[in-house]
């Protein structure tokens, strides 16, 4: 993922075998791995749900494994989650989403905020004065601060 340290193949490592016998894989979709950060936070999914303004059963979906989100979800999601930026980039790769990158200005704003812990709602403030796309889709009420 996201950061990875590639210096375990440095140094003649050793046969590919030997290299993947050593390695823990954790091959969690973005549902189920965001399901067991959840529980781990002490956070409810009714709370992360509704902080990430996702459709309460969609959420449940993408919780569970049975459907897929597009990367504005998934980043919705992160928002509810109270995720930063790296657990933010784990999330939309496990989900098959590109990374937050930093030669995109939208994506650097949304960074800026989770790093801030800024909500969803002022994220979106937020990247509407910067004329970039907003994370909840028009017509959704947001809650304002």
């Amino acid at each position: 993922m996201v950061g990875v340290d590639w210096d375990f193949l440095k140094d003649g490592a050793g046969t590919l075998d030997d290299v993947l016998a050593s390695l823990a894989f954790d091959e969690r979709g973005a549902g189920l791995w965001a399901a067991d950060r959840i529980a781990a936070s002490g956070l409810t999914r009714g709370e992360v749900i509704r902080r990430s303004r996702l459709n309460q059963t969609f959420a449940y979906q993408i919780l569970s494994g049975a459907r897929r989100a597009s990367r504005d979800k998934l980043i919705q999601l992160a928002f509810g989650m109270e995720l930063g930026i790296e657990g933010c980039c784990e999330l939309l790769e496990r989900g098959g989403a590109n990374a937050l990158s930093s030669r995109h200005r939208r994506d650097v704003a949304i960074a800026y905020c989770l790093d801030r812990k800024i909500d969803l709602a002022a994220c979106d403030d937020l990247l509407w004065g910067l004329g970039e796309p907003t994370l909840v889709p028009e017509g959704q009420t947001r809650p304002r601060r």
